[in-house]
């Protein structure tokens, strides 16, 4: 048989730790064509990836193996596992439960055997490759039968060492067939596309990343993803922990059920944690020192809600987990590499010290320790930075982080119990705070506002007055015209002879008086008019809480004064000008043979 085969020495490798196996996979996408995509054949699929953790669980019983090396030994992409069995526990075997697992698994399964103990004489080893579609059962028969008849002529007992690997291909294959017959945009074409799903055949096998120290892993494998999403079922558990950014389900279902409680959020609600996500990470970037920090994780990532009992100490380490990453996300400074121990520093002159350990065993779940609250639950940490990142705002950030340091006891080295105790009372401080703030904020906003209207209403009285100034004077010169002609009509009475000197002395001195109301008089005016309404402009663009619109709102009630002056400010112009031209164009004729014409040329004196 070609699967049964003597060869010279080999070693098998040896399975690696568990985070190098963690570290060594990428999420599985392809599908199996046999497993079906309907609603109604999904608690068969149910049914099959709880079969994939019983017959697990067999095997493990099989090869005497613990729950806590299986835990270990599993990856997100397969259980890989080196382990030795005498001879005499190999000839227990029932070959009958190996075609079964073959049958079940298919390819995703491969089973090594290799014979160990052998007389140093011997040159080769008895080996033997199960493999699906090779008889599997035939073949193991056949090794155990040679494995029999080397015994018996060695006298000795003799050990095996059995490899077993077991991909996830089918089992992925058949979680993502449950996920097609969701409700709403959860089982949209769309959604799965950047859904990533992980099977565990061992559920003990997950709590290796429900620690701060795998955080990295996380983003390097697909468990958080910038655009995407993360789903991960559990073959041998009961239970479901619903998120819009993960998932984690129990493949068993209660007996009264046939589907979860799925969670169902839509297109737009999945956009919105998105765009959320993005201006948690850009704020936190700009208003936070941690050059270590997630790239895509945020607190939100890990809010989950528990829809189905039975996953509750995954749940408590899920909080754990978030309610340490909210406090990373709330300290001014960060140091440290996540994976060993980070330094937590809160703001203020003697800020606060945290140090967050990268194992869960020295992280106790919040709700274990002595300042959780009853039905706090470990997530006041969780809220507050939720709470505080909600609008992207820098002046939000600092609040909460002022309020925390707050509460926290300064220039000590505190655990992560006590700062989510503090925040507690943080995020109520912080809260009133905002409140406060805003408040100021306001009042500040309308006496700013009050006194841009204040100079408006200034500059509209100034205008107001600039234009009576500005009429009353060219009433007064035409007063002063008219009584320059009354003047003229006396002096011709009065001295016949000096009738044209007076005139012409006294149209040049009105149209020179009229040239200088008009260049120099009116030219001062309009320049304090330009001043005036540049100061306003200016003292309006000096006030940056006014909105672009604001500002020219109270603008345009300027914008009316200033229309007005130019009004009057033309025509007043017009009739200085017209003035001085009628009064030059009468000194002209006064110069000419015409003189004799005009209505107030000199009689002559006759002898």
């Amino acid at each position: 048989m070609s699967d049964l085969r003597r060869r010279g020495t080999h070693r098998a490798p040896r399975q690696p730790d568990a985070l190098a196996s963690l570290s060594s996979v990428a999420p599985t996408t392809s599908a199996a064509p046999r497993l079906a995509t309907t609603a109604e054949r999904t608690p068969n699929v149910f049914s099959t990836l709880v079969g994939y953790g019983a017959l697990v669980a067999e095997m493990a019983a099989l090869l005497a193996l613990p729950p806590e090396r299986i835990a270990r030994a599993e990856a997100l992409d397969r259980l890989e596992i080196t382990t030795n069995l005498t001879a005499t526990e190999l000839f227990a075997w029932d070959t009958g439960a190996v075609k079964r697992w073959f049958a079940s698994f298919e390819d995703d399964l491969e089973l090594d055997l290799r014979l160990m103990g052998l007389d140093s004489a011997s040159s080769s080893e008895l080996a033997v490759s199960l493999r699906a579609g090779r008889d599997p059962q035939r073949a193991l028969r056949h090794f155990i039968e040679e494995t029999q008849h080397l015994r018996e002529s060695q006298g000795n007992e003799l050990d095996v060492e059995i490899r077993l690997s077991i991909a996830k291909t089918r089992a992925v294959a058949g979680a993502r067939a449950i996920l097609a017959t969701r409700p709403e945009y959860p089982g949209s074409p769309d959604l799965l596309a950047v859904t990533n799903v992980f099977v565990f055949y061992h559920a003990a096998s997950l709590e290796k990343l429900l620690r701060f120290g795998a955080l990295a892993d996380w983003e390097q494998r697909g468990l958080a993803c910038e655009q995407g999403r993360a789903v991960i079922v559990l073959c041998d558990a009961t239970g479901y922990l619903a998120g819009m950014a993960l998932e984690v389900l129990g493949a068993r279902q209660p007996e009264a059920e046939t589907h979860p409680h799925w969670l169902a959020f839509s297109r737009a609600a999945w956009r919105e944690l998105q765009e959320r996500a993005h201006e948690t990470r850009d704020l936190h970037t700009a208003e936070s020192n941690w050059p270590g920090a997630p790239r895509t994780l945020t607190p939100a990532h890990l809010r989950l809600a528990q829809r189905t009992p039975g996953l509750e100490p995954l749940a408590q380490q899920l909080h754990a987990m978030r309610a340490a990453l909210s406090a990373a996300y709330l300290a001014s400074t960060v140091t440290g590499e996540v994976n060993t121990e980070l330094l937590l520093r809160f703001t203020g002159p003697r800020p606060a010290v945290c140090h967050l350990a990268a194992k869960a065993t020295n992280n106790p779940p919040i709700a274990d320790t002595a300042h959780a609250t009853d039905g706090d639950g470990g997530e006041s940490l969780a809220r507050l930075a939720a709470w505080a990142y909600q609008h992207a705002s820098p002046d939000k950030l600092a609040i909460a982080r002022e309020c925390l340091a707050g509460e926290l006891p300064a220039g000590t080295s505190v655990s992560l119990a006590t700062v989510e105790h503090a925040a507690q009372g943080a995020l109520e401080a912080a809260k009133a705070n905002f409140a406060l703030y805003l408040r100021g904020n306001t009042a500040q906003y309308f006496a700013l506002r009050q006194r841009a209207l204040d100079a408006v209403a200034d500059y509209a009285a100034n205008m107001r007055k600039a234009v009576s100034d500005l009429t009353s004077d060219v009433v007064d010169t035409v007063y002063r015209t008219a009584g320059l002609l009354v003047g003229v009509v006396f002096a011709t009475l009065l001295q016949p002879r000096l009738a044209l000197t007076v005139q012409q002395i006294a149209a040049l001195l009105f149209t020179g008086y009229l040239l200088f109301v008009v260049y120099y008089l009116l030219g001062a005016r309009y320049k304090r008019f330009t001043l005036e309404k540049s100061d306003l402009q200016a003292r309006l663009a000096a006030m940056p809480e006014l909105s672009e619109s604001e500002r020219a709102r109270i603008a345009a009630e300027a914008n009316g004064a200033n229309d007005h002056f130019e009004l009057y400010f033309r025509r007043s112009r017009l009739i200085y000008l017209a003035l001085a031209a009628v009064g030059a164009l009468y000194f002209v004729l006064l110069l000419t043979p015409l003189a004799a014409h005009l209505p107030l040329a000199p009689t002559p004196v006759h002898r």
